[in-house]
């Protein structure tokens, strides 16, 4: 749609200078604009992008206009208006022209407004909801999507404004820094197709060594202490900064959390299958004493370890 848009300021060019208030590219610009709001919010995490009502309310207006341009362009009543003055000088109906594309362009700039706003509010909503465990690397890289966004946001309300002046130098300073634009755009968009393989191997080859690990009852890190990262990346033979990034991202909790977790989980099963002292227990699993393990126990089950085996022993 952008490139429908520059391709049709191509016509509002003669030997009388440059068109102002020229239908057909404000049409496409406000289409391309309404596309790429709608999808910036869906980045966000909002759904508008998915209701085909807010679609239709949203482009009739575009569409109308681009009906009536159409029309008269084939019946040979369009009237291109060059500059301000040439409204007062010439019939009323180059007036009553101006008028009626200047209602209509306004309605249009208020659908500029509402969607700027609502971009706004729903990056607000992903700043309230983005979660503290979201890597350092994916929020380097949200930050600069971020801001292609508002230079986007920026760029589209400047070409709106290119088409209410009579010149071509802001328009072809706009096309510039397009041009700067998607080409910084591109190169984020690579690097992000990278850095997804990159994860995507990351979560094939460490969910299957953590798999292993954990049916390993003996030497086990995760059932005798209170592991580090650099223990447990060890044992995995991984990365430890690929652990990390995937136990926050794909777990969504941090490193102890999960560990203990998976350490009273394993606890239970003993208490279940043998007949090893709760006492036992509690130091061969990394607890300080006993009463340490009580309080895990119960705060995730509800009962203490003694509790547990009889409950389920009867």
């Amino acid at each position: 749609m952008l490139a429908i848009y520059v391709v049709s300021t191509f016509y509002i060019c003669s030997e009388n200078g440059i068109e102002l208030f020229a239908t057909g590219p404000i049409s496409f610009l406000y289409i391309t604009f309404i596309i790429f709001a709608l999808f910036s919010t869906g980045y966000f995490g909002r759904d508008y992008h998915k209701k085909l009502v807010v679609w239709l309310f949203l482009l009739q207006y575009p569409a109308v206009l681009l009906l009536v341009h159409a029309l008269v362009l084939m019946t040979g009543y369009y009237i291109k208006i060059y500059t301000l003055s040439s409204l007062f000088e010439d019939h009323r109906l180059i007036l009553a022209v101006f008028i009626a594309r200047l209602v209509w362009i306004g309605i249009m700039v208020s659908g500029y407004m509402l969607m700027t706003g609502i971009v706004i509010d729903s990056y607000l909503h992903f700043r309230k909801n983005i979660t503290q465990l979201t890597r350092e690397k994916n929020m380097s890289m949200r930050r600069a999507e971020i801001i292609d966004i508002v230079i986007y946001l920026i760029l589209f309300v400047w070409m709106m404004l290119n088409n209410f002046v009579s010149s071509l130098l802001p328009r072809i300073l706009t096309n510039i820094f397009m041009i700067i634009m998607i080409v910084r755009t591109y190169i984020i968009y690579r690097n992000f197709i990278h850095y997804s393989l990159e994860l995507s191997k990351m979560n094939v080859v460490i969910p299957g060594r953590l798999k292993k690990l954990m049916g390993q009852y003996i030497n086990n890190p995760f059932y005798t202490s209170n592991p580090t990262l650099e223990v447990v990346s060890e044992a995995l033979n991984v990365d430890k900064n690929e652990l990390r990034d995937y136990i926050y991202s794909e777990l969504g909790t941090t490193l102890s959390a999960w560990t203990s977790e998976k350490r009273i989980l394993y606890i239970s099963q003993q208490l279940l299958k043998t007949d090893r002292m709760v006492s036992e227990l509690a130091l061969s699993c990394g607890y300080s004493n006993p009463p340490a393990l009580n309080r895990a126990f119960k705060q995730r089950f509800g009962v203490t370890p003694s509790e547990f085996r009889a409950k389920h022993k009867e």
